[in-house]
């Protein structure tokens, strides 16, 4: 159950930095109506601007788009006896499938005056994702032949799902990375209304990479193209092997037992990156 009280009290920690939180596997649900309560917040700014980082349980999702029948491939029954639910979200595009495997990066960003451009928004979020997967030995692209094509592709398989929504210059929504898992109820869709298929991270390098060196990643390249420093709030229990500090220090949220928070700072100059990103990831594949 996702404690928006307790996000909220994060994201006020401090306005004027870019803050970060994982969430862990999450309700779709849950998250929309979070997401929603959240971009208020930020319109108004009563909170910093946030990254979320989530994954999902398996579940069919739509955006403001109609519903379109004919995107499943298999009766609504199909899905319902594998306990796959479908939900209507407030983002933008067609039909897609959610999976654990997947890493759901949501930023709720207050876009500036020099900002406010969808389709530049939308490419440097586009951006982000290609670096990150760039960094993990894949080399994914864009495609621009139909807007349905939005997201990223390597050939004509798609790695990574793009959706967003925006209000009063807010956002919310954003990108998800396919890293690895069982997409299977997938391939009796038309994700967007395309025929396509589906590839993850794992099929194209061998293994499922650690969501945290991914999560490390997509901080710095976020924080490079959208020009913010970060303090940066994860749970302990995600983070746990990290965390220089004891449990006793750390300090805990309300009603959330073994969930602790620790404070990263990350500079906005990035021209020292971290150190061979394939290294440190072989690296945490041996200690994951």
């Amino acid at each position: 159950m996702i404690q928006s009280e307790q996000i909220l009290k994060i994201a006020n920690h401090e306005k004027t930095t870019f803050q970060s939180l994982n969430l862990g596997t999450a309700d779709l649900g849950e998250a929309d109506q979070l997401m929603k309560n959240l971009m208020l917040k930020r319109a108004q700014d009563e909170i910093s601007d946030l990254l979320l980082f989530l994954s999902h349980k398996p579940v069919l999702a739509y955006g403001s788009r109609k519903l379109n029948p004919a995107d499943f491939l298999k009766p609504i029954a199909f899905f319902e006896n594998q306990n796959i639910p479908l939900l209507q979200t407030q983002r933008g595009g067609g039909l897609t499938f959610h999976w654990p495997g997947q890493l759901n990066v949501y930023p709720i960003l207050k876009l500036r005056k020099n900002e406010r451009n969808l389709s530049n928004y939308m490419f440097r979020l586009e951006e982000v994702a290609i670096r990150t997967l760039a960094d993990l030995g894949v080399q994914a692209n864009r495609k621009r032949e139909k807007v349905a094509q939005i997201g990223l592709w390597v050939g004509n398989r798609k790695i990574a799902s793009m959706g967003t929504y925006f209000s009063d210059w807010v956002t919310s929504y954003g990108f998800a990375l396919n890293l690895g898992g069982d997409y299977s109820p997938a391939n009796f869709i038309k994700p967007c209304g395309l025929a396509v298929k589906l590839c993850t991270v794992e099929e194209i390098v061998g293994f499922v990479p650690n969501k945290n060196f991914v999560m490390k990643l997509v901080l710095e390249h976020f924080s490079e193209i959208f020009q913010r420093e970060m303090s940066v709030s994860l749970t302990r229990e995600a983070q746990r092997k990290k965390c220089n500090h004891s449990a006793s220090k750390c300090p805990r949220l309300n009603g959330q037992k073994k969930e602790w928070l620790t404070s990263y700072r990350i500079k906005e100059n990035f021209n020292n990156k971290f150190l061979a990103p394939l290294r440190l990831q072989k690296k945490y594949r041996e200690k994951s």
